[in-house]
């Protein structure tokens, strides 16, 4: 079982997405009435924090009024579970998320514990569209119902420390031991997909991906050539790069492989023929034509259902980011897909995004007060230092409860 924590600004959304959603169960509601719209849970959430609204958070409104959980066991873990099996998951979750004392590692008293027990709070089933997996989206005031505002330090860390406990509890795997049998599983599916084609297109292989329950994010570039892509498993998401051995699986290899799964060996290139010398000059004059517009790149990065966010990047720049980012080696949360886009969102400014990012994968491992682009600072150069600081980003806290 893996699970997710964030405080976040849009609560009313949330709470609608988790309730709304198409074919989601309520499991249970907590100091709420059961026979509500989302819509009216949520505004008694609002109504809780007004009631105390001259006590907490020094008067001013909690910009960050909700906390977000995603519970997600594998679907060996939840086989044949009914609703009530459900709740007592999330019982025994919230129980071991508030029981963490967090305390020393923040200097806060307040990180001592959580009260969601003592909170407004929905839990919603949900099973992912294309995998069938089902998962829990839970929606918690962060104000209690004494008026004391739940902690959101170290939130994610907390989320997974209380993950930790429910694995070792139930004898589960450890979030790390599941993404490894996952990331093989994939790899294996990937070659018996390349083994089925007659011959390799991304049209065949994508299709190939979905019939088995995956999704894909496939990148490209302005030629529209295939430079990177991701494979989609509920709420995973697996590089191409991690998959399988010597990096077999990434578009630059691919048709290699398939053509080696085929006893074939891919067409050898086009013999050069040198050209006469007023062609050479012709190539040379567009090449440098080419050369004097730069090559922009365009990303949609989405941190959550809610927030979405457009890049545009040079390419060089590009090419610098994806170059020099890595998977932080004490994180297994972490993508380095993850960590490109927390770099790209970096290249942009857009630092809470970035942040937000690089925690979703359990990251968090560095101060950004101060942190910025300098007035006159290189785009190349600012672009390894966003690489650099998305690798600490993303780096996995040190003291995580094992």
């Amino acid at each position: 079982m893996i699970a997710k924590a964030a405080t976040i600004s849009h609560g009313g959304n949330a709470v609608r997405y988790s309730v709304n959603k198409d074919k989601a169960d309520i499991v249970k509601v907590n100091f709420l009435p059961d026979d509500i719209s989302a819509e009216a849970m949520y505004q008694r959430m609002v109504l809780k924090q007004k009631e105390f609204s001259s006590s907490i958070n020094k008067g001013n409104p909690l910009k960050r009024n909700v906390i977000r959980m995603e519970i997600s066991p594998t679907k060996e873990e939840s086989e044949g579970w009914t609703l009530s099996d459900w709740a007592r998951l999330a019982d025994e979750y919230i129980q071991a998320f508030d029981s963490i004392d967090l305390s020393k590692r923040t200097k806060r008293a307040s990180a001592k514990s959580t009260n969601i027990r003592n909170s407004q709070y929905v839990v919603a089933l949900h099973h992912d569209a294309k995998s069938g997996i089902p998962h829990l989206h839970i929606d918690v005031n962060r104000v209690d119902m004494d008026g004391k505002v739940n902690d959101d330090h170290l939130i994610a860390e907390r989320a997974m420390s209380a993950a930790h406990i429910i694995n070792e509890r139930r004898g589960w795997g450890q979030p790390e031991e599941i993404y490894e049998r996952r990331r093989q599983k994939i790899a294996d599916t990937c070659m018996d997909i390349l083994r089925s084609l007659p011959e390799f297109t991304w049209k065949g292989y994508e299709a190939g991906l979905k019939e088995r329950g995956y999704g894909i994010h496939i990148q490209e570039d302005d030629n529209g050539k295939v430079r990177g892509y991701s494979i989609l498993l509920g709420n995973s998401s697996y590089k191409s790069s991690i998959l399988g051995k010597g990096r077999h699986l990434m578009p630059s290899k691919i048709e290699e492989t398939w053509a080696r799964l085929h006893g074939e060996r891919k067409s050898p290139a086009t013999p050069k023929v040198e050209p006469e010398k007023r062609t050479a000059n012709a190539t040379n004059e567009k090449a440098q034509s080419c050369r004097s517009t730069p090559v922009i790149r365009h990303y949609d990065i989405s941190t959550d259902e809610y927030h979405h966010y457009h890049v545009t990047i040079p390419e060089e720049a590009d090419e610098i980011i994806r170059r020099e980012c890595v998977v932080p080696e004490d994180n297994p949360f972490a993508t380095i897909e993850a960590v490109q886009k927390t770099a790209l969102l970096l290249f942009v400014e857009y630092l809470d995004a970035a942040t937000s990012m690089a925690a979703s994968g359990g990251g968090g491992g560095s101060d950004t007060s101060g942190w910025g682009k300098d007035k006159d600072e290189d785009e190349l150069e600012w672009a390894r230092r966003c690489a650099r600081m998305a690798n600490r980003l993303c780096k996995r806290r040190k003291g995580l409860h094992r």
